[in-house]
């Protein structure tokens, strides 16, 4: 296979050079015949188009920025996994990076991807820290997984997620209630609170299972359950909502070594619905991620062709609760 610029086949062709930049960008308006006999030439000698230097032509890499705060969680594989498959279909490649929930390393990754000229950048944020210097980028940029005012994002209503889980243990006879998570100010948290006080029931804060946020490894998640429940020694609830799915796993696994039967004494929901939850029997609340990826890729595609107002779009999806072994106990 013959190396040939774009000169050398312009002359095997007897076309100009600027006709044969034409066919191999696909503008419309050249002539058949012409077209033919450029393809001909190109497919005789293997040619292959720069791809770095059409880039830097058209100010246009095809890449578009994935920024995740972990890869330890299955639902984040799911959501590359998805944005990749997008992407493609966009005619894009991905760059991705991790932040592992450092704000710092996040920074850095957004440096990266605009000294790589990426067209547009995901995050998937791992703090409000940066989103204010990257709502201000000339780089369109889209929040996947929460919503924000003040750049354009793509969630799921949290409230409404533990509000379905709260539902479904108030009607399953439960009264004493436990939450796993990283913190008691979140949205996830509030509507599962805020259902319970609506049906005259409270949350006591002591059934609170902290898990802190940078516990992204399945030993983490498990050393801080554990250490919760030695100090406590019984439980005093009945069920437990789950920040994620390996929150709800990894309690699950500890509780039924401490001969705690699932989910006859103790009910699970974990969130995310991820392949974890499906394998292991998890109730959990499902997130769209297709049509999320699909909507936030919608939003982005929109702003790279500057086909979208300038007022920012914030979209929020609602989640549904699936039921599964784990929480399909009825208390008399």
């Amino acid at each position: 296979m013959e190396k040939m610029t774009m000169k050398e086949i312009a002359k095997r062709a007897r076309v100009s050079q600027p006709t044969v930049s034409r066919v191999i960008n696909g503008h419309k308006g050249v002539n058949e015949k012409i077209v033919s006999a450029v393809m001909k030439v190109i497919e005789e000698a293997g040619y292959v188009p720069n791809k770095a230097a059409q880039a830097l032509k058209r100010s246009s890499t095809n890449i578009i920025g994935i920024c995740v705060k972990e890869i330890n969680n299955p639902y984040y594989v799911e959501i590359i996994n998805s944005l990749e498959l997008e992407s493609r279909k966009n005619g894009y490649n991905i760059l991705l990076h991790n932040s592992n929930f450092n704000p710092v390393t996040e920074w850095e990754n957004i440096q990266n991807f605009l000294s790589r000229q990426v067209d547009g950048i995901i995050i998937v944020p791992t703090s409000d820290f940066n989103l204010d210097r990257i709502s201000k980028l000339d780089t369109p940029a889209v929040v996947i997984t929460q919503n924000y005012k003040y750049i354009d994002s793509v969630g799921l209503n949290h409230l409404q997620a533990g509000k379905l889980a709260g539902e479904k243990f108030i009607h399953s006879g439960h009264k004493r209630y436990g939450y796993i998570g990283a913190e008691q100010d979140g949205e996830k948290f509030y509507g599962f609170v805020n259902v319970l006080q609506e049906n005259g029931f409270s949350f006591n804060p002591e059934h609170f299972i902290q898990v802190h946020e940078t516990s992204n490894s399945t030993f983490m998640v498990r050393r801080d359950i554990e250490k919760y429940l030695d100090q406590v020694q019984k439980l005093d609830f009945t069920c437990v909502f789950a920040e994620n799915d390996i929150m709800a796993l990894e309690f699950m696994r500890t509780a039924q070594e401490r001969q705690i039967s699932i989910p006859e004494e103790v009910s699970i929901i974990g969130f995310d619905d991820t392949y974890v939850a499906k394998i292991m029997e998890i109730s959990s609340i499902h997130q769209p991620i297709e049509e999320m990826v699909k909507t936030t890729f919608e939003i982005l595609m929109s702003r790279i062709n500057q086909k979208i107002s300038s007022s920012l779009v914030n979209m929020l999806m609602e989640p549904t609760l699936i039921e599964r072994k784990s929480s399909k106990f009825r208390r008399s």
